[in-house]
């Protein structure tokens, strides 16, 4: 079970962004996702991982992942966790949302922004594990 988990809906916009406002409003929005899903819980204090699933008009994301995913980790920074640095582990997908993909047993967030049919994101955050299997 996720420790947090939430949509919203997109396109991301990234920290190169040149238009200061366009910047803080996808601030505000992801804020207010984070806020909803969170809403008074302590922060977060061990290791963790974080998912984050862009899921895009066309066959381009709309902006380099690394630039999507510092955002939305700095949004959660002091709302969720402590530090951004307690992020372990990260997985990060851009997929367009007219490419095939397999649904049984996805999350219900994932089934349900597919069936607004609007670009979103999904974001979660769960437990780091406690080992991992390095590359064969």
């Amino acid at each position: 079970m996720p420790l947090l988990e939430f949509t919203v809906l997109g396109p991301p916009v990234s920290y190169q962004c040149r238009n200061p406002a366009t910047l803080q409003a996808w601030q505000a929005k992801v804020l207010t996702a984070v806020q909803a899903a969170w809403s008074g819980k302590p922060l977060l204090t061990g290791k963790l991982q974080c998912t984050i699933m862009n899921f895009h008009e066309g066959t381009r994301p709309p902006c380099d992942d690394d630039n999507m995913v510092k955002v939305i980790r700095d949004v959660m920074n002091k709302v969720v966790y402590v530090d951004d640095k307690q992020i372990t582990h990260s997985y990060t997908v851009q997929i367009s949302i007219n490419d095939p993909v397999q649904i049984r047993k996805a999350a219900s967030l994932i089934l349900a922004g597919y069936a607004a049919g609007d670009e979103f994101l999904y974001v979660r955050l769960d437990d780091a594990p406690k080992h991992i299997q390095l590359p064969q």
